[in-house]
This record gives structure tokens, C-alpha cells and sequence, in this order.
């Protein structure tokens, strides 16, 4: 009678739990897969920013905006089709001191920021010239990157699943054994827009009053470097 309750509970405990039971048996293959690739960028995009201060915040504003509207007048006259400017920023700031422990307002500081998108690399130097000829002081950044990365990234997951069931299906092979359905498959694309380069000031009064100043002077070499598309996928299937 005890033999016949045990194996009566052991009977209750699979009809109960079938999940259980498959899981026991079910045998998978994983396989990670990655695909790379190096391209160089098609675009580059500018930051520049405008600053003053002083005490007259309405004179300030209207200062900035002169220089500003005048800077993306000037440069809207090189851009072509898929090339773009626009405004990015715009800040006021006061600012203090302290004098016997007590803060006393000094002056205002304006800012204003705008960026441009640029499709034919060869004229980052000569966009950065207008800028400055335009009283503008601050390129704050140079980015590069690809215009349509998911281009890329469509192919390489394509490269890197085939890549995937090859893997699976040769060791499947060597086990003597057979793919079944896949379980899952996780696909990841990142694209490293590593080239940028930090901010720095012209004083562009002194050299727009030179009119020996060439692009060059305006910004150093440029090199905009490789970017490194990667595609990761994981995939898992059921053996046979």
C-alpha cells in the first residue's frame, strides 16, 4: 500500500507539472555571432555658440541675434540639398558676486547656439570661416557620423544571423545532431560615432581684420577618422 502512494504522488506530480517535465528534456544549441565593419562618415555637424555679457540684457539679446542671423545668412548660402542650420540654444545667466558675504549682481550673460549639417566634408573649414567673419567665437564641436546607420546595421544583423545558423548547424553536426526550431534570437546594432572635437575660441575681430587669413587658419587639419558599425546577434535553437 505504501508503494502504490508513492508512486501514485510521483505520477500526480508530472500530470501536474508537464512544463517540468519538458524542460528536463529539452536540449538547445546558443551561438553568439558578430559582424563588423569600417566605413568613413558622409556627415559632419558644427556646433557654434555666441556669447556676451553686460548689464543691459535688451541690448545683449539684440546683440546676439544680429550676429547670429547674420552667421546663418552667410553660411545658408553655401549648403546644398541634405545640407541644414539650425538654432540649438538659447540662455540667459546672471551672474554675481560676493562682496561682505553679500551676493551682488554683476552683469548678464547671453548665449546662443546653432548648428549646421554638412553633407560634402570639404567645407567644414570654410563654414567655420563665414562663421567667425561673422563675429561668431565659439565653435564648441565637430562631429561626424553616417547619415543613414541603419542601413548599415540591417545588413551586418543579416550577415551576422546567417553567420549564426552556419555556427549552429556545423556544431549540431559534429554532436551528431539536428536543428530544430529556433527558441530566440536577440539581435543588437551600434554604431560608434567616435569623432568629435572639443570646443574652442578664435578671437575673430583680429583676424577678420586681416584679410590675409586663409580656411586654414581657422581650424587645424582636419581628419574625420573611421567609424565602426557592429551587429551582435544571439540565437538558439531546439535540437532534435
Amino acid at each position: 500500500m505504501k508503494l502504490k502512494a508513492i508512486v501514485l504522488f510521483l505520477f500526480t506530480i508530472f500530470v501536474l507539472n508537464p512544463v517540468f517535465a519538458n524542460q528536463i528534456q529539452e536540449s538547445i544549441i546558443n551561438v553568439d555571432m558578430q559582424a563588423k565593419k569600417e566605413v568613413a562618415p558622409d556627415t559632419a555637424v558644427i556646433r557654434f555658440f555666441v556669447e556676451n555679457s553686460g548689464i543691459n540684457l535688451a541690448d545683449l539679446k539684440a546683440k546676439n541675434d544680429k550676429i547670429v542671423s547674420s552667421a546663418i545668412s552667410n553660411i545658408k548660402a553655401s549648403l546644398v540639398e541634405g545640407e541644414e542650420i539650425k538654432t540649438i540654444a538659447f540662455s540667459v545667466r546672471n551672474i554675481y558676486n560676493y562682496k561682505d558675504k553679500i551676493r551682488v549682481f554683476q552683469k548678464y550673460e547671453v548665449k546662443n547656439g546653432f548648428e549646421v549639417k554638412l553633407k560634402d566634408l570639404s567645407k567644414i573649414s570654410k563654414i567655420i570661416k563665414i562663421a567667425m567673419d561673422s563675429d561668431v567665437k565659439i565653435v564648441d564641436g565637430l562631429t561626424f557620423s553616417l547619415d543613414k546607420p541603419n542601413d548599415y546595421c540591417n545588413d551586418l544583423i543579416k550577415q551576422a544571423s546567417l553567420d549564426a545558423k552556419k555556427r549552429a548547424s556545423l556544431t549540431a553536426l559534429a554532436l551528431n545532431a539536428q536543428l530544430s526550431n529556433i527558441k530566440s534570437i536577440h539581435p543588437y546594432c551600434s554604431v560608434n560615432n567616435a569623432s568629435s572635437r572639443p570646443r574652442f575660441y578664435t578671437n575673430s575681430l583680429s583676424m577678420k581684420a586681416d584679410s590675409s587669413v586663409s580656411e586654414s587658419t581657422y581650424s587645424e587639419t582636419i581628419e574625420p577618422g573611421i567609424i565602426t558599425i557592429s551587429a551582435n546577434v544571439n540565437l538558439v535553437y531546439y535540437l532534435k
